[in-house]
């Protein structure tokens, strides 16, 4: 308290910002905090909601009331319940220190000792009344009202650097797990941390078990047998796990590895890992293929059409739990308790999901059978894996002859209609690796070879003059109002493939294409529409 009391002294606020945020009930693209790198210092006050925290890497759970201070350059990000969604308030700041040395005055960057959650003020009603003060003077900002603005927030400053003696210990505490969090993988010792948080080794155990509920050495471990799951599921060698977690015997570590999860590090994620998370299309059905149903996948809803009556949707139990595509509802996550949660090196990296269970982003392909060898291989499913390839194979040379038989020459692609483009798929996707590769079939010539897809104008279709369509509709007003103008132009009507009646609707064969038994679904409806089989 003393040293920033001496700080405040020599401060000069450059700038002063306030904001709020009030997150809605059931509305769950306001659960999820997107990253955000603060460049100035931040006072953030909670007061509605509950949820996670992840500051700089730091996982750090909130509730009404919590306070943080957060320096510049700091990453944060989050998610709240979506029945309980966050509510906060945020002070952003900037500002200089006076310093004064032989040489004079001089201006530098001053150093708070604040930092992260803080323990609770004596006093929180102050702590609101300030805060709000701050918010209504910066709403109806005045020239004149910037020395009371700067005023309040130092007030509001000092009011944070107070806390009770059994809140600085907490304090510390939160500082030296802070520090556990980033050093797990060296050689820590009690006395070296007790000193840390200012405590004798004996009431350092006793005070981070009580807040805790595991003595410093076992949470040690957890932290670095959590690693060595994420570790494992990237398909790292087992000597070259230890030796990041901090075991330079790679037998001791398999020895304290297989005491803790009851496996050898080896056996993990084939023994271990039963309930799984899967977070990109296809996935699950890759999954259900090997056997697994997967406790949680994207629901399909919102992008299959499901018009075409043929189309086999995948049958979930009523313990899989669906979460929508467009985001990451991360409570809903929580909830399914999973083993391990597979995603797709599409998707950026979120590194809250290890949060929640150990991450394998996998390696997309196009290419038939690639993704389901990749996961039975880490899942110890082999032998799943390699008999539908075969069955898939086989399938795939018979269809393949009888295109070639029956069709010839004959070219098609794959146009998908939304809101916003017309887009005609080339080879390098899942639809074109189905229907070329697979299959056999051809691209119009004139369409460019090393195109994954094209957006087109209406005017561009004669371009592309196929003898077969397959034609997908997002299901939005948009995109439907779209095809009508589609359907309804002279350029669409022009065309041999409408010509001769040779449109297919191909909603569902989109998003099913990138999975195993959709993939067979697929190909089987190609041929089936194309007259090559009934």
């Amino acid at each position: 308290m003393h040293n920033l009391a001496n700080l405040m002294r020599r401060l000069i606020f450059t700038s002063v910002h306030c904001f709020s945020f009030r997150g809605q009930a059931g509305d769950p693209l306001t659960s999820t905090l997107t990253p955000r790198m603060l460049h100035k210092y931040a006072i953030g006050y909670i007061t509605s909601g509950n949820g996670l925290l992840n500051i700089s890497g730091h996982a750090t759970p909130f509730k009404p009331g919590d306070l943080f201070f957060l320096q510049p350059e700091t990453m944060v990000e989050g998610y709240s319940d979506s029945r309980n969604p966050i509510q906060y308030s945020l002070i952003l700041f900037s500002c200089m220190q006076l310093s004064k040395s032989l040489e004079g005055w001089s201006i530098k960057q001053p150093i708070f000792p604040l930092q992260g959650k803080l323990a609770l003020v004596d006093d929180r009603s102050s702590v609101e009344d300030l805060i709000q003060q701050l918010r209504e003077l910066s709403r109806h900002f005045r020239e004149q009202e910037r020395p009371t603005i700067h005023y309040i927030l130092s007030k509001l400053l000092l009011m944070m650097g107070k806390s009770r003696p059994e809140q600085q210990q907490t304090v510390g505490l939160d500082q030296v797990i802070a520090y556990m969090n980033d050093n797990y993988s060296k050689d820590l010792q009690i006395s070296q941390l007790a000193e840390m948080a200012g405590f004798s080794p004996n009431h350092f155990t006793k005070t981070f078990k009580n807040k805790m509920g595991v003595t410093p050495t076992e949470y040690l471990l957890q932290q670095r047998i959590k690693k060595a799951k994420q570790l494992l599921v990237s398909s790292i060698k087992a000597k070259h796990v230890a030796e990041q977690v901090g075991y330079k015997d790679e037998h001791y570590f398999s020895r304290v590895f297989k005491k803790a999860e009851g496996v050898a590090p080896t056996l993990y994620i084939k023994n271990k890992c039963h309930r799984i998370a899967a977070l990109y299309y296809g996935l699950d059905d890759h999954l259900i293929t090997l056997g697994y149903e997967p406790v949680a996948a994207l629901s399909y809803k919102n992008r299959v059409s499901s018009t075409d009556t043929t189309s086999r949707p995948i049958a979930y139990s009523q313990q899989s739990s669906m979460l929508q595509g467009d985001h990451t509802n991360y409570d809903k996550l929580l909830r399914t308790k999973p083993d391990l949660i597979l995603t797709s090196d599409r998707l950026e990296r979120d590194e809250l999901l290890n949060q929640i269970a150990p991450t394998a982003m996998l390696k997309h392909s196009n290419k038939y059978g690639q993704t389901l060898e990749q996961l039975a291989g880490l899942l110890g499913r082999e032998r799943q894996a390699a008999a539908w390839i075969s069955r898939y194979g086989e399938r795939t040379e018979k269809l393949k002859k009888r295109m070639k038989f029956y069709l010839g020459g004959q070219s098609v692609y794959f146009i998908r209609v939304t809101q916003h483009f017309y887009r005609i798929y080339g080879k390098s996707n899942q639809t074109g690796s189905l229907f070329y590769d697979d299959l056999g079939l051809s691209l119009p010539d004139r369409f460019p070879a090393h195109e994954w897809a094209l957006d087109i104008q209406l005017n561009d279709l004669p371009l592309f003059n196929p003898q077969h369509i397959f034609l997908m509709t997002d299901p939005t007003n948009g995109s439907k109002m779209r095809l009508q103008q589609l359907l309804l132009s002279e350029e669409w009507q022009s065309l041999d493939a409408v010509r001769r009646h040779h449109v297919y609707d191909a909603s569902d064969l989109f998003f099913k294409a990138l999975g195993a038994s959709g993939r067979m679904w697929a190909m089987n409806y190609t041929a089936l529409k194309l007259g090559i089989i009934e």
